[in-house]
């Protein structure tokens, strides 16, 4: 299970031999579509709207904002067919007029294949102007505007070799994955500071407002029309404020996508409510776009620190070093992005036309400098490597053997969860693994597919590490469950230390922590506080990580602390006992503000004497 589908590289745009025809014939159905559907909407309407448009999305549009649009401009072309009441509209469509509705709608269809992400965007373009058609008695157009996408998703699934059986298991675990995400993989503020941060945000939905009130007041729409645009912007708007306010670094995206949005709307009717949240909406979009400079971010990480960004901390130090490269970091995510994207796309179309294999070429020394970097042995049977670094061994010759969430960060449900700890304990399980315990966000390491932990320990036993790797090789026998013996259980205080009984060997918890009713609905529409847990040792030393709810609701390794691959090599090695000072001597978790507001203020806590070991 993962975000992306199995047309990812239309988005991503990375290069594979297998799937390398795929992505040329998918983005050039996308692109052809996306013109014809903008031709069509500017007709009759200013060339200046289609030209700022096409502008903006060149310097500002990321992929995932390119397809976003393109399903809400699809949509609104239907507005823009079923209209004015003259014959033009009112009249059949011509075979060539069906054949190029065909293939925008089958372009419509990709969209869910392409990420996780666009599945309610594309469930909303084809639901929404579907019941529209059939209200305004279009009813062969909704036909085909429902059935065509439909359709398209089913052959393109084919076409790209997948079991139609596993269609609706691809949906489930994008829904699996999306029920998550937000608690899971939302990031603080801590560079902007929160009350500038909350405040733009705010800018955002009162931008949102004057849309909507427009779309109520214009004199230029019917009734039905507004009916259909109003909750079509609403699902639209949600998928762009969920990803722009989940991780705040992509707070820009809101803005871009809020332009984009308002853009497409004025080839139907343009006021000044429109023009006025334009201009807001442009201006913060180029003031918020250097947040997303990965040099910016780099050079970030290198003056204060790898976990700055995720600490949650603001930090006012961190802004002023921000601003004074901010015309720097400007002009590379402006016109030098839109300048690299255009030079890609020429350098791939010559390595294509020119050298034939050039691409491929390529590809396969990349791969090789990947052995090269890190060789790997021939492994006699399949592989998996965990928490997230596939590489390594993809570039090799053994088998990968992935479980069903293959990056462990992303295991962030329960569900999720027990799926790959049933993986190990199965007869399909990988006959080795390789470890390297990273995380993401300053993340308690041995929460990221923690709930798999027993079943290593129990069906794996350890070969070698080497300084990067742990090497792990599965026994002749599988354990179906592990054996524990529970210790203690008690209802404890968010934000408050508790003191761990004494307890040899290993010692997993399990921690029940429930957000209140308006946590609920922060983690439904917005940024919810991030959970904090601070570890006190008994080597006196204090650490401080990030957790989330649902992953600490199925266990994780509380004591010894393991914070890296080396801790967690002494561990499974078993001819060396981690360090006295390791042991985990107290906790204490609360959000990082809010108090019992979103969060409950008390959490069930039990602890489990790992009996395998």
């Amino acid at each position: 299970l993962f975000t992306y589908g199995p047309y990812a590289f239309i988005c991503t745009r990375h290069y594979h031999p297998a799937t390398d025809q795929r992505m040329m014939w998918g983005s050039l159905l996308v692109g052809v579509s996306y013109m014809a559907a903008l031709l069509f909407l500017a007709r009759g309407r200013s060339r200046s709207i289609m030209l700022m448009l096409l502008l903006f999305l060149a310097t500002f549009g990321s992929p995932e904002l390119l397809l976003l649009s393109y399903a809400f401009l699809l949509a609104v072309c239907v507005l823009k067919r079923t209209g004015p009441e003259d014959p033009a509209n009112a009249s059949a469509l011509r075979w060539w007029q069906v054949v190029a509705v065909t293939l925008m709608l089958s372009a419509l269809g990709c969209l869910p294949l392409v990420k996780g992400s666009l599945l309610l965007p594309y469930a909303g373009a084809v639901a929404i102007p579907s019941a529209f058609l059939f209200y305004r008695s279009r009813v062969r157009l909704g036909l085909l505007f429902l059935g065509i996408p439909i359709a398209a998703t089913a052959a393109l699934w084919g076409i790209a070799g997948q079991s139609y059986a596993n269609l609706p298991a691809f949906l489930r675990g994008t829904t699996l994955l999306a029920s998550g995400y937000t608690e899971a993989m939302s990031t603080p503020w801590t560079i902007l500071p929160r009350l500038m941060g909350e405040g733009l945000v705010i800018v955002s939905l009162s931008v949102s407002a004057m849309i909507v009130l427009s779309i109520i007041r214009s004199t230029e729409l019917k009734v039905a029309s507004k009916w259909m645009l109003v909750p079509l912007f609403a699902v639209f708007l949600l998928v762009a404020f969920k990803h722009g306010i989940v991780k705040v670094e992509c707070l820009s995206d809101i803005f871009s996508s809020l332009t984009v949005f308002i853009l497409i709307i004025a080839f139907l009717y343009l006021d000044r409510y429109l023009i006025w949240s334009l201009s807001v909406v442009m201006l913060l979009t180029a003031a918020t776009a250097v947040r997303r400079d990965r040099e910016l971010n780099n050079e970030v990480h290198e003056r204060f620190g790898a976990g700055v960004t995720w600490s949650g901390e603001s930090r006012a130090d961190i802004l002023k070093f921000c601003m004074e490269r901010a015309v720097g970091a400007y002009s590379r995510t402006t016109y030098k992005s839109t300048w690299n994207t255009y030079r890609g796309a020429w350098e791939g179309l010559r390595l294509r036309l020119a050298k034939g294999n050039g691409l491929e070429d390529r590809f396969r020394r990349g791969m090789e400098e990947i052995r090269i970097a890190y060789p790997l042995p021939d492994f006699q049977g399949s592989g998996d490597v965990y928490t997230y670094e596939t590489s390594v061994l993809l570039a090799s010759n053994n088998e990968w053997n992935p479980r069903p969430v293959f990056q462990s960060y992303t295991a962030y449900t329960p569900v999720l969860a027990r799926l790959n700890e049933q993986h190990l304990r199965g007869p399909d399980a990988p006959d080795w693994v390789l470890i390297d315990l990273q995380t993401i966000e300053g993340r308690l390491p041995s929460l990221d597919d923690g709930a798999s932990w027993p079943a290593l320990f129990d069906n794996y036993s350890f070969v070698s590490y080497d300084g990067h790797y742990v090497l792990m090789r599965r026994g002749p026998v599988i354990q179906a469950q592990s054996n524990y013996s529970q210790i203690h259980t008690e209802a404890c205080r968010t934000g408050q230390t508790f003191s761990l009984p004494q307890a040899d060997g290993l010692l997993f918890a399990e921690v029940d922590l429930k957000p209140t009713l308006l946590g609920r609905l922060l983690l439904a529409f917005f940024n919810p506080p991030q959970l904090h847990i601070v570890i006190g040792l008994a080597s006196g030393k204090t650490e401080h990580y990030r957790v989330t709810s649902n992953m600490m609701e199925t266990g994780f390794l509380l004591s010894p602390f393991i914070s890296n691959t080396k801790d967690f090599a002494v561990l499974v090695d078993g001819r060396k006992n981690p360090e006295e000072e390791e042991k985990v001597k107290t906790i204490s978790i609360a959000p990082a503000y809010g108090g019992s507001l979103f969060w409950s203020g008390t959490y069930a806590l039990t602890l489990k004497r790992y009996a395998g070991r």
